[in-house]
Order: structure tokens, then C-alpha cells, then sequence
């Protein structure tokens, strides 16, 4: 699963996502091709300014990946997620 979210078309910029649920499919590539395609559809097709992400700290495959594509770590969001009072 791939998507743009947050879409702001004011300031042309737009959150991107994805999940490989199963495991299994993990680091085969699916991502990469998947993030490679619709960076460039983003830029190119949509026009869009900027682009971000929301990856958690010790989600290091996925941050490893938005780097590649020359994402970069701006800021932290601390206790973001909520999980079991903790």
C-alpha cells in the first residue's frame, strides 16, 4: 500500500506513505519501486513542491528507504503513538 495524504494544494506538498504488510515481501524491492514511482508522479505529473513522510524512530528499513530518495530527517514527533497507557 502506497499513497499521498494531507494533500496542500496552497503550498503544493503532500505526506506519502507505505506499508508492506506481510512480511514476507519485505525487502524485495516491492518498496523501492513502488516509492521510486510515485515520487517521480509526484513531481512530475502532479507538480507538487514537497513531499514528507511520518516513519517511526526505530522503523530504520523505512527511514534507510525515504533517504535514498533523498528525504531528510527534520524533526521528531515525541510520544506520538499511543500504545497500552504507555
Amino acid at each position: 500500500l502506497i499513497d499521498l495524504f494531507d494533500f496542500d494544494p496552497v503550498n503544493l506538498r503532500a505526506g506519502i506513505g507505505i506499508v508492506i504488510k506481510n512480511e514476507m515481501h519485505r525487502g524485495k524491492g516491492f518498496g523501492k519501486e513502488a516509492l521510486a514511482l510515485l515520487v517521480n508522479y509526484s513531481f512530475k505529473q502532479l507538480q507538487l513542491h514537497q513531499l514528507y513522510a511520518n516513519i517511526g524512530m526505530q522503523n530504520e528499513p523505512s527511514l534507510n528507504l525515504f533517504v535514498t530518495f533523498g528525504f531528510q530527517k527534520i524533526g521528531v514527533k515525541k510520544d506520538w503513538i499511543y500504545r497500552n497507557n504507555s
